[in-house]
């Protein structure tokens, strides 16, 4: 695994077909998506997990075209994937 100066992480590992989240809570998963940001904290419950409570945030921020669906939908998946059982602050 590589560091990239930008930020982030290149994993160059021949012969690996699949890396899965299992180890990535939700709170790291949505701050894995900058766009996220300035909504992340001002959801109506501090456990919200933008998955449809009331009073999210960030599902507000897709509705008004803040936050474009695709990148929303990405997230969804992921979380479904690794981080459903994980708290979004």
């Amino acid at each position: 695994m590589y560091t990239l100066p930008g930020g982030g992480r290149l994993v160059d590992s021949p012969g690996v077909w699949e890396f899965g989240l299992w180890e990535m809570g939700a709170e790291e998963l949505a701050a894995g998506f900058p766009e996220f940001s300035p909504f992340l904290g001002s959801c109506k419950f501090n456990n919200c997990q933008h998955r449809g409570e009331p009073g999210c945030s960030v599902m507000a921020a897709v509705g008004s075209g803040a936050i474009r669906p695709w990148r929303f939908d990405s997230y969804q998946r992921l979380l479904a994937q690794g981080g459903r059982n994980q708290q979004v602050n």
